[in-house]
């Protein structure tokens, strides 16, 4: 049940990483009153056609700048609901609950040659329990910061 889970992250994240290299492949283009602009998908400037140059390369630092101020700004308002332990602690639920045989698989006893049932075993501790844990498939601070989680 454990490589199910981990293949279902698996493939969720080749979806994810298919989406993200398609939206980042989008360009918003139009041409009006003389001024061309190209905007990606995430509100940035890729091209700006002025008949001041000077200006057009201002524009795009000047709006770049602010973008990078906004997404600072939700990044910060959304850090409360990423870094908060429930959100973790049900990710582990969800985790367990895949895991977990189900009561088909279970045997309902199991006997020693003495006639006792054998104890269920305890888990080992989860790694993420240890608070010096850092996630390796966590993303990079740049990466969250970028898309504000």
């Amino acid at each position: 049940m454990a490589g199910s889970a981990q293949r279902r992250f698996e493939e969720i994240a080749q979806k994810a990483r298919r989406a993200q290299e398609a939206i980042d492949r989008i360009r918003g283009t139009i041409k009006i009153a003389g001024v061309r602009i190209e905007v990606a998908a995430d509100g940035r400037i890729t091209g700006l056609e002025l008949a001041d140059q000077a200006l057009a390369k201002t524009i795009v630092f000047a709006h770049s700048q602010a973008l990078d101020q906004a997404k600072e700004q939700v990044a910060d308002h959304r850090r409360p609901l990423t870094d908060d332990p429930a959100v973790s602690s049900i990710l582990r639920f969800l985790i367990a609950e895949e895991a977990a045989p189900s009561p088909t698989q279970q045997d309902s006893t199991v006997s020693t040659a003495v006639g006792g049932p054998i104890p269920p075993k305890t888990p080992a501790p989860e790694p993420w329990d240890d608070p010096d844990y850092q996630n390796p498939f966590a993303l990079p601070r740049h990466i969250r910061r970028r898309y504000g989680i």
